[in-house]
């Protein structure tokens, strides 16, 4: 299933793991989740445009496996799952596997 969702500009759509809740074993559910910090490009902007009017490449690609700080980006949904969106600067780096 294709998105519908089109990033604009520099930002990058980010899909990421969000682990399930944890219980306890009396059954108390744990909200102290870290929130995750690396994820896969599902979709990129066009880039910014610059002072010219140029559009500057980007660097991550759709499919790039991506390294990012704690709490970058907002969480947004898209065809009811949730994502990351955020600009390209906000990504420290592409993980090579």
């Amino acid at each position: 299933m294709a998105l519908t969702f089109k990033p604009l500009s520099d930002n990058v759509l980010i899909d990421y793991e969000d682990k399930d809740e944890e219980k306890t074993k009396g059954g108390i559910i744990m909200t102290t989740r870290e929130r995750p910090q690396q994820g896969i490009a599902v979709a990129v902007g066009p880039g910014k445009k610059s002072t010219t009017g140029e559009r500057l490449t980007m660097t991550v690609k759709v499919g790039d496996e991506v390294k990012f700080a704690a709490f970058a980006g907002k969480e947004i949904k898209v065809d009811d799952k949730e994502y990351f969106l955020m600009p390209e600067t906000d990504i420290q780096g592409i993980i090579d596997k």
